[in-house]
């Protein structure tokens, strides 16, 4: 199959996945009344940092690595609009009063961040970072967007309905966009494909432990 049909049969894949992702209840987390609990959602605002700086960091990695200049100027776009989400969601939390103070939110290093920087070649990396992660990032926020719509955080779910939210969706198509012309051969398709199913299969372990830890209805995405 060429490229294009290749992206078609990976994005039915991954959807047929992050399908099975149930929408969780959103009376969890939240106390009577419709206020929030606001350790909750301080946890689930620096999960949202973290996603986005981590999405960030990897794309800023892989630039110079990454010969092919479409695929460099994606992984560029890429890590300046993570930084930027970064930044707008620091400062809604700050205005939340959320305290910041201490947190690291690279230290650790995730479970996806760590597969992602196993990947070394530039289909793996697309298909992985832009193709299936914002693909499952897009998924989670708008469980996310719909919990901030329920507990009564206009702010911040306007700032991921407005901005972040359509800046994942563009990284999502600028990735599939990528893929197509990158991945034209059996080999890079079958390595993309693997990749993919990593991540995905990673970004599930990770989310599955967060709710149960966390005790949280929703977790963003990046």
């Amino acid at each position: 199959m060429d490229g294009n049909e290749f992206v078609n049969k990976l994005k039915a894949e991954n959807e047929a996945i992050l399908a099975k992702i149930d929408e969780p209840s959103l009376s969890s987390g939240v106390t009577n009344g419709g206020i929030p609990n606001g350790e909750l959602l301080a946890t689930l605002i620096k999960m949202a940092l973290k996603n986005e700086i981590e999405a960030a960091e990897i794309a800023a990695e892989w630039v110079s690595t990454t010969p092919e200049l479409h695929a460099k100027l994606a992984l560029a776009r890429h890590a300046g609009d993570e930084a930027r989400h970064y930044q707008l969601i620091e400062e809604k939390a700050r205005a939340l009063g959320i305290s910041l103070d201490g947190f690291r939110p690279l230290d650790p290093p995730s479970p996806v961040l760590k597969y992602l920087r196993t990947l070394t070649s530039t289909p793996e990396r697309i298909a992985a970072a832009l193709v299936a992660r914002e693909a499952m990032g897009g998924r989670r926020n708008v469980q996310f967007l719909a919990f901030l719509d329920r507990i009564g955080q206009r702010d911040l779910a306007a700032l991921y309905r407005d901005v972040i939210n359509p800046d994942e969706d563009l990284h999502h198509r600028a990735g599939c966009a990528v893929l197509a012309e990158l991945a034209s051969a059996p080999e890079a398709q079958q390595a993309a494909r693997r990749a993919a199913l990593g991540l995905l299969e990673t970004g599930d372990r990770v989310r599955s432990n967060a709710l149960q830890t966390t005790g949280a209805p929703v977790i963003p995405g990046c």
